[in-house]
């Protein structure tokens, strides 16, 4: 967003306060006028003086109707101040157009003379409003660009463990169930063991089958991502329609104000409005357009002069759309010639004045055309995103799928066809290979889970009750004690140590028995994890785990230890909180 886009509203701000300060209000007038528009940058910069910016807003608002002229004025700052503020704003700030018109004209006034004071503080107020939270509302919404990253993710992970879930989640547990049996069945119904690891082996093959299904789906999946945030779609065509009623409402003024040349003006004003709002909506066809205009509306000034001059408004406004500075030199030079161009009996307060009214209403309409503009754009941009993420996902989804989760499930079911074969001929190595292939399974439960987990939503509790689960399954004697109560900052640098450290007692041991205990401490978090049936070969490939999960700990300012000795694996980790 350009440096002039951020500038618009204090720009109309400072042309508003010239405005009053060189009409025919005083200089006690003016000067409230001054120290009123600078209350009012102080309430929008400054959140925590607002109530004090809005009391002094008042008084200078109805202190100088009192003191000097009921005719003055200032209505429309306070009623900008007002709806900066909380959610009854809306109600004062109408209360303040309501009352306007009786404050200035008394109570014997006609309701045109009370309408056209309340539409015209309401107008201006909304103006002013309207141009100071232009650059704030856009900066805030492109922040959200990251919290859309993390939603699509988020959302296209839960697709997918849906589809996990139907597909994979009973099937494991199934398959986890016939190990199970099989075991069991091994010493006494051999033939029955073999049957079992069979049909073990048959699921699994049907799992593996489904992984590859789901897994290219993700390749071939045209499903569009939308956006759960976008800018108003309202927003932006409001502003343009306000932009066109405005330029349709100046169109008509000129016809029925201007004595003179009543249809050329009425040509003239509908093609220069109809060049700038094609200026808006198609930015690309801007230059070509804007010459166009730019000769439309300079061509005809040496004959109709002061009649002609309100059409260099528009053109200052296209020419500012442009963002150059050629462009701007050639803004200036309209806003220029339009003081140049008033009415030949005016002297130089008269021309001030036409130069102030020119540039308020020159920013009011560029307010509005950036406005449509940059919430179009940013819509756009917002929605590509979006289906950007999405794509990136479902690949990275599809590869995890095939690479993990694919590679896992192939072994075990050549573990389970192992186990078939070896039954009948050494059932000591058939009941071995049945602990191992109870570790693959539950290793794969875990695998499938971290797939579509959202790392920003893990927490310890949750962490605790999945390992709870999983071990359960492969180990004899799983024990795992914590805190009802944990910080929340534990959640986001222990879970993640958790969860590596299950998947190393999966993958890297021989574990009979698993502790796992997490209590809360003088102000620290301590973690402690022990596992028997370590050898000195089964840690090899934990290494790069155990080194990322201390750096994670000391990165947080925590400690972190490992400890191997008599065949036993002891991790501890305290976290200050």
């Amino acid at each position: 967003m350009s440096l002039l886009a951020r500038s618009t509203g204090y720009l109309f701000l400072v042309a508003y306060v010239l405005s009053v300060v060189f009409g025919e209000n005083g200089i006690a007038a003016g000067g409230c006028a001054v120290v009123q528009a600078a209350l009012l940058v102080v309430a929008y910069r400054w959140r925590g003086h607002y109530r004090s910016a809005l009391v002094a807003q008042g008084l200078l608002t109805y202190l100088p109707i009192a003191l000097f002229d009921p005719a003055t004025d200032l209505d429309a700052l306070l009623a900008a101040t007002i709806a900066l503020g909380p959610r009854w704003r809306w109600l004062g700030f109408g209360a303040v157009a309501l009352a306007s018109g009786p404050v200035h004209h008394g109570w014997h006034a006609g309701a045109s003379t009370y309408l056209l004071a309340s539409v015209g503080t309401a107008a201006i107020g909304l103006v002013i409003f309207s141009l100071l939270r232009l650059p704030g509302l856009v900066d805030r919404l492109g922040s959200t660009r990251d919290e859309l990253t993390r939603v699509i993710r988020s959302e296209e992970r839960l697709r997918v463990a849906r589809d996990l879930r139907a597909g994979l989640g009973a099937q494991l547990v199934a398959v986890t169930e016939h190990l199970h049996r099989a075991r069991v069945e091994l010493a006494h119904t051999p033939d029955l063991a073999v049957r079992t690891a069979d049909d073990a082996a048959e699921r699994t093959r049907a799992i593996v089958a489904m992984m590859r299904r789901t897994a290219a789906a993700q390749h071939d999946l045209d499903l569009p991502a939308a956006d759960p945030a976008p800018v108003s779609r309202t927003a932006p065509r409001l502003a343009l329609a306000t932009l066109a009623a405005s330029m349709l409402a100046l169109t008509a003024n000129q016809v029925f104000e201007v004595e003179r040349y009543p249809v050329a003006n009425a040509i003239g004003g509908l093609t220069v409005s109809s060049l700038l709002l094609a200026q808006v909506v198609r930015p690309r066809l801007a230059g070509s357009l804007l010459w166009t205009q730019l000769v439309l509306t300079l061509a005809p000034l040496p004959w109709l002069g002061p009649f002609w001059a309100l059409w260099l408004v528009p053109l200052a406004v296209a020419a500012l759309l442009r963002e150059r500075v050629a462009w701007l030199l050639v803004a200036v030079g309209a806003l220029a010639l339009r003081a140049v161009f008033t009415a030949p009996t005016g002297g130089l307060a008269d021309r001030t004045s036409w130069v102030l009214l020119a540039l308020e209403a020159t920013l009011v309409l560029f307010g509005l055309a950036r406005f449509h503009q940059l919430s179009m754009q940013l819509n756009r941009s917002r929605a590509a995103l979006a289906a950007r993420t999405a794509q990136l996902e479902r690949l990275r989804l599809a590869r995890d799928i095939h690479d993990l989760l694919g590679l896992t499930l192939s072994v075990l079911a050549l573990k389970c066809d192992l186990i078939g074969e070896l039954i009948a001929r050494d059932s000591s190595r058939a009941e071995s290979e049945i602990g191992q292939a109870l570790r693959i399974s539950a290793d794969a439960q875990l695998e499938a889970l971290a797939l579509t987990d959202d790392r920003a939503a893990r927490t310890l509790r949750g962490e605790f009750d999945s390992a709870a689960a999983i071990l359960a399954a492969a180990i004899a004697s799983v024990s795992i004690d914590y805190d009802d109560e944990l910080p929340e900052r534990a959640d986001l640098v222990l879970a993640p140590v958790v969860r590596e450290a299950v998947t190393n007692v999966l993958r890297h041991s021989t574990a009979t028995r698993v502790e796992i205990r997490c209590r809360s401490r003088n102000r620290q978090v301590e973690l402690n994890i022990h596992n028997d049936g370590v050898g000195a070969a089964d840690t090899n490939g934990a290494g790069q785990g155990l080194r990322n999960m201390r750096a994670r700990v000391l990165d947080a300012g925590g400690s972190f230890t490992t400890s191997i000795g008599d065949g036993e694996f002891r991790l501890a980790a305290a976290l200050p909180c």
